[in-house]
């Protein structure tokens, strides 16, 4: 998977917007020669602005743009058993 920005610089792209309608968001690039290129935005990727985006390339070699907006709601630490120096030895062993 690659960025929408380093895809969009390999396919030539000059210029890349997200637009969204009734039917869900899709990126639009407008290439070097002057057409226009479209990929999809993921269903549940229609959030996010241009520089979030990566760009999946399905079995059928479609073009999909894709952002994982994920963010930590909650962290825990955990604390492991210390390793125990057995009598005697120079090396460590986990007491059970």
């Amino acid at each position: 998977m690659q960025t929408l920005i380093d895809y969009a610089k390999a396919q030539g792209a000059v210029s890349v917007k997200k637009v969204t309608g009734p039917n869900g968001a899709f990126i639009a690039m407008t290439l070097t020669n002057g057409e226009d290129s479209y990929i999809p935005v993921g269903k549940k990727s229609q959030t996010g602005s241009l520089r979030d985006f990566n760009v999946l390339i399905a079995d059928d070699g479609q073009a999909i743009a894709t952002v994982n907006l994920y963010e930590t709601e909650e962290e825990l630490s955990i604390e492991q058993p210390k390793a125990v120096k057995a009598n005697g030895s120079k090396g460590a062993r986990a007491i059970n």
